[in-house]
């Protein structure tokens, strides 16, 4: 089998990433055993590891690593540059489907310099897209398209149209993801057309593939469905059963997101029976969260648990390619139906806290693995030198035994006395650390403290001036303006006035009622009576109310655990800081909807508003000059709770708080 232009490409689909040009058999061909066994050179060799390798990629991934290592590091100890170029591609394809991508990077990065050493541009090309595809598993779609947009360039220049489709095909989803329709649908068509050219229908299947997640996007649900019967045939015509499974799974998403469940689960399902033949974690993981869900929707509740419960258990094999956000929220729903309010809040709260946490690898795995490479190139070096260095050694040790006894012997106490000497040393240093960071955190605990006092005392004088300032304006002025009104009332009966000068009475008289009834919107705002005389829940569901009646912003509210009241201060700065961040979706979001949830759950309150505005850069906020989240920032920091702020450009916002009442 020919190894050296092995290279790969992904297909990026509805909950679902498969590889191409995979096998998945799991059993060694006897020719291969034998071919290995008596390899006429080192060469035949190679490629023959080179090739158990692939046959095991896709069903036991760790063991064509091995095979492929072995093929490496023979081909560096030959020199055979074209062969050393295939197995560090090969290594770094099978890494990605480990999900190490950091050290998959490592030998993609490898590769290219063998590459260009020998000024092979195709496969040049054909690597750099192996490394967009580790970026789009790292979800960086813009170093992927630049990636993608380098290797399309090469390709193009050197007119290769076997691997164009399928660069075209990614960075048509890739697009796509961005929001770019327009050049989704040109590079989708363009791969399409291409691999019907060369008679590609595997990556035909593809490219109508991405183009159907486009058009889903966009909406076009009829242009989808079509898509996906023209796919369903050539997937099935390639035999491949990864393709299969695609189709079916999207048509599955096309009925779930017209709510047609039935239609929908009998598609999941028949998508599921061929991911069991694949054997692969990540897709079963997926697969079980789908059929989760459709039971949820489909009001068979146990059944939805049981698949979720199996979906939860394969995400901890996964590991950081699970869409653990999707599984929480459909666990925290089918909780919620369930009337088990505290196992959907602690559900919904994992969902949250998964936003900064998801799709990241372990360190130390990523460490261990790119030590490895280094290692085994080391390897080869030793090897080359090991007769050298024992002969060497052994004449030493002929004729300098005594002398090294001696050495030993002295470098041992001087070692000891030195490890000593440093250990009292390194103590010293520590405990004066210590101290010296003790006193440091003492002073912050201190000035703190400081703030803290200040923050109270400015928070308690403005809500005790808000409420001098509502009272007197409600009963002051707002009684003075009452009885200008009863005045002039009172005058209109007894003067005799024309008809021009009775309307200008008229109106004069309607604008004091405007005025009336704007100085009490004021006052209520400054002090809602709504929490003053009943409880924070209440004063939050009527402002969230008032907020609906004016139809510039729909807001759903949610609370649970709310039915006990807390300290009436706390619940002033509760309601302020809710009304702060309402405020500002209404001046700057842009958005249609928002969500307010208040969960309590013994002494912790979580607040949580999320809109479907603009967003903004998360990172910009503390350059933010206005008031408003500086606010709720000081209102967090005063009862020493935690503020989250999740959002992007285009994506909406969401801030979570937490803390203890």
């Amino acid at each position: 089998m020919q190894q050296l232009n092995r290279y790969v490409f992904t297909i990026l689909t509805t909950g679902f990433l498969y590889l191409t040009q995979s096998s998945h058999a799991q059993v060694i061909p006897d020719s291969l055993i034998n071919k290995l066994s008596h390899s006429i050179n080192d060469s035949t060799r190679i490629r023959t590891l080179l090739d158990i390798g692939q046959m095991m990629e896709a069903t036991a991934t760790e063991t064509s690593i091995a095979y492929y290592r072995q093929a490496l590091l023979s081909s560096q100890k030959i020199n055979n540059k074209h062969l050393e170029l295939s197995a560090a591609n090969n290594i770094g394809i099978a890494l990605i489907e480990s999900n190490k991508l950091d050290s998959a990077l490592v030998f993609f990065e490898a590769a290219i310099r063998v590459a260009g050493a020998l000024h092979d541009s195709l496969r040049m090309a054909r690597i750099t897209g192996n490394i967009g595809n580790v970026y789009i598993h790292r979800h960086d779609r813009a170093k992927a398209i630049a990636y993608y947009i380098k290797g399309i360039s090469i390709l193009e220049k050197c007119d290769d149209q076997i691997a164009l489709p399928a660069f075209y095909s990614n960075i048509s989803d890739l697009f796509s993801e961005q929001n770019e329709y327009t050049k989704s649908i040109e590079y989708g068509n363009k791969s399409f057309t291409l691999a019907e050219k060369t008679g590609d229908d595997y990556t035909a299947v593809n490219a109508l593939l991405n183009l159907v997640i486009t058009y889903s996007r966009l909406g076009q649900y009829e242009k989808q469905f079509s898509l996906l019967k023209q796919s369903l045939p050539l997937a099935k015509k390639n035999g491949d059963i990864e393709q299969i499974a695609t189709v079916y799974h999207n048509l599955g998403a096309y009925y779930f997101q017209r709510q047609e469940y039935r239609a929908s689960l009998d598609n999941y399902l028949l998508a599921h029976s061929y991911v069991k033949q694949l054997n692969n974690q990540y897709h079963l993981c997926t697969s079980y969260t789908d059929l989760a869900l459709v039971y949820l929707r489909s009001g068979e509740d146990n059944t939805a648990l049981k698949y979720i419960l199996m979906a939860e258990k394969l995400a901890n094999q996964v590991g950081a390619r699970a869409n653990l956000k999707e599984i929480f929220q459909t666990r925290a729903e089918i909780e919620q139906k369930a009337g088990h309010y505290q196992n959907a809040s602690r559900y919904l709260s994992k969902r949250i806290e998964i936003s900064d946490s998801l799709f990241k690898s372990e360190t130390s795995e990523k460490v261990a693995e790119v030590e490895a490479k280094y290692q085994d190139e080391k390897k080869q070096e030793e090897i080359l030198h090991l007769e050298k260095d024992k002969k060497i050694q052994a004449l030493s040790i002929k004729q300098k035994s005594t002398l090294n006894y001696v050495l030993t012997g002295s470098v041992v106490v001087l070692l000891i006395l030195g490890f000593l000497v440093y250990r009292n040393f390194g103590h010293r240093q520590r405990l004066a650390r210590q101290q010296g960071e003790l006193q440091q955190q003492l002073i912050r605990e201190l000035e703190k403290d400081k703030q803290l006092v200040a923050v109270d005392s400015l928070l308690k004088g403005q809500e005790d001036e808000r409420s001098r300032l509502a009272k007197d304006l409600h009963d002051g002025l707002g009684g003075l303006l009452s009885g200008v009104k009863f005045s002039l009332s009172n005058m209109k009966d007894n003067l005799i006035l024309t008809p021009d000068n009775m309307a200008v009475f008229e109106r004069s008289l309607d604008m004091i009622d405007t005025s009336i009834r704007e100085l009490r919107r004021v006052a209520h705002n400054m002090m809602p009576e709504m929490l003053t005389q009943f409880r924070l829940d209440e004063a939050l569901r009527e402002y969230c109310h008032k907020i609906n009646t004016a139809k510039i912003l729909t807001v759903k509210y949610q609370s649970l655990g709310m039915a006990e009241r807390v300290d009436k201060s706390i619940e002033i700065i509760i309601y302020r800081i809710v009304q702060e961040l309402l405020n500002n979706t209404l001046k700057h979001a842009g958005a249609t909807e928002t969500f307010v949830q208040l969960i309590r759950e013994g002494a912790r309150l979580n607040i949580v508003v999320e809109d479907n505005g603009r967003g903004f850069a998360v990172d910009n906020v503390d350059n933010n000059k206005g008031a408003g989240l500086g606010n709720v920032r000081s209102r967090v920091e005063y009862l020493k709770g935690q503020l989250d702020i999740h959002s992007e450009p285009g994506k909406g916002t969401l801030v979570n708080i937490e803390f203890k009442i």
